[in-house]
């Protein structure tokens, strides 16, 4: 095969990218495309500082291209009728690209094999984001697992593929290929006043490196507390492929073979964090309702009160919880946020102020940068107890509680909510009880709404909506 163009999606790197190896073990050369796709661009859930992180390691990709003797070529509009133009343009004889797991891109790679068949090129595909793919993992009745814990087991269970060697194949005559203008932030449409983490394959790496020789052997005990840096802070990179999943297990069995015997739990709990990735990704991919509404259909019928003027509140960091309000701020400030943090901030949009959890689903997915459909979903399925292995509908999180347990001298609070800077540890928990008559004065707002009673609420919504469903099963004839 003489040439090939490789779809980069969301593997922009060079190393341990299995269909960019593929492509050039099978050809002579390899045309790299990445095609802005316009239905991807134009959907809701896609926000500022997703798209300029994305453009970021697409530059950092770019440069690595140019180093070997290649070229990254843009093309803007449906991949459907970009790819095979460039086919054409190129005289390729096949596309390869790496499979992904949203209900819209498994069509578009049909439309996309279909078009190969139509149009006289080959496509190939491969498995590259996940270890293991919907399908592959069985329970002993060999239906998907819908519950972590045997997942992970079974997970944990499977040999795992080795990292394939990088990327250097160059390609003789690339500058000649018609390319897009790398698009500015502006010029897609978007715009982000988050100040997003640094992208590219480099950056990815260091972090790594960085995590694997320090905070990784105190990962499970230091995980839960925001002011820390206990987390690899990898998901925007996971999520666009700067890094591989392979490579970061990889890293992590290496670190647990040098690590002391006390740091080894806190190593596989980290494990298990890319566990729970490739969960989310297979239950998206076996049950791709959960996209549109609950994994347990039963509470499509929660009575959700959807107050728009609290929502509004809980969007820009004015809740009167301190802990609430800088997380939110936290994420509307780097695209960002800690995963206990995005526990909290869920339970208390679902069983606090008692909103659809998918009006918060779609606010993260537009202001995160690590903005992913399977984890993002799966998590707030998981917080709002209408998922699968979820947290069940009586948990719920208190906000106070929470606080003074993983921000408990207020660090995290202090440098994202400044206006409580001043307050004591023992104060900034609940400044409306320890100090009631300053709050006007520092400019913070008092609760929008009263814990106790709002979760007397939300129970009676989750019981009221298991009900319903349980006359419904009773009435159907059988």
């Amino acid at each position: 095969m003489k040439r090939v163009v490789f779809w980069f999606r969301r593997d922009l790197r060079l190393s341990d990218n299995v269909g960019l190896h593929e492509a050039g073990r099978a050809a002579e050369a390899v045309v790299p495309v990445f095609v802005f796709d316009t239905r991807i661009l134009s959907r809701e859930d896609i926000g500022g500082p997703c798209v300029a992180f994305m453009l970021e390691c697409l530059d950092s990709l770019s440069k690595n291209l140019e180093a070997i003797g290649s070229r990254l070529i843009f093309r803007h509009g449906d991949p459907l009728v970009e790819i095979p133009k460039l086919v054409r343009e190129t005289g390729a004889e096949a596309v390869f690209w790496n499979r992904d797991y949203e209900p819209d891109a498994i069509a578009r790679d049909r439309a996309m094999e279909e078009r190969g068949k139509a149009q006289g090129f080959e496509t190939r595909h491969f498995k590259d984001t996940v270890f293991h793919e919907a399908g592959e993992l069985r329970t002993g009745a060999g239906r998907p697992y819908v519950v972590f814990t045997p997942y992970a087991r079974a997970w944990r269970g499977r040999p795992k593929e080795p990292i394939r060697p990088a990327f250097k194949k160059p390609c003789p005559g690339v500058g000649k290929i018609a390319s897009w203008p790398r698009p500015s932030l502006q010029k897609l449409g978007f715009s982000s006043r988050a100040e997003t983490p640094r992208g590219g394959e480099k950056i990815a790496r260091g972090m790594l490196r960085r995590f694997m020789a320090g905070a990784v052997g105190s990962y499970g005990e230091r995980r839960d507390y925001p002011a820390i840096d206990g987390t690899s802070r990898l998901s925007p990179h996971l999520r666009f492929g700067t890094i591989s999943g392979r490579t970061v297990f990889w890293s992590a069995e290496k670190a647990r073979a040098e690590a002391k015997p006390s740091e080894r739990d806190d190593i596989d709990t980290f494990v298990g964090e890319l566990i729970w990735r490739e969960f989310y990704f297979q239950i998206l991919a076996e049950f791709p309702h959960v996209a549109r509404g609950a994994f347990r259909s039963e509470y499509d019928a929660l009575g959700w009160e959807n107050d728009a003027r609290l929502f509004a509140a809980w969007r820009d960091g004015r809740t009167g919880y301190p802990i609430v309000d800088a997380a939110m701020r936290q994420l509307n400030q780097t695209g960002w946020m800690h995963n206990r943090l995005r526990m909290i901030v869920a339970m208390f949009l679902t069983k606090d102020l008692l909103c659809d959890w998918r009006w918060g689903e779609g606010y993260f997915m537009r202001a995160l940068c690590d903005g992913d459909m399977s984890a993002n979903n799966g998590g707030w399925q998981w917080s709002a107890g209408t998922g699968t292995d979820a947290a069940p509908y009586f948990r719920i999180f208190a906000p106070v509680s929470q606080s003074q347990k993983f921000d408990h001298g207020g660090d995290f609070i202090r440098r994202f909510v400044p206006e409580l800077a001043g307050l004591s540890a023992d104060e900034i928990h609940a400044p409306w009880q320890t100090v009631p008559t300053r709050l006007k004065s520092l400019g913070y707002p008092e609760p929008i709404v009263d814990h106790k009673d709002r979760r007397l609420r939300a129970l009676k919504m989750y019981k009221a909506a298991k009900s319903v469903s349980a006359q419904l099963r009773g009435s159907i004839p059988r």
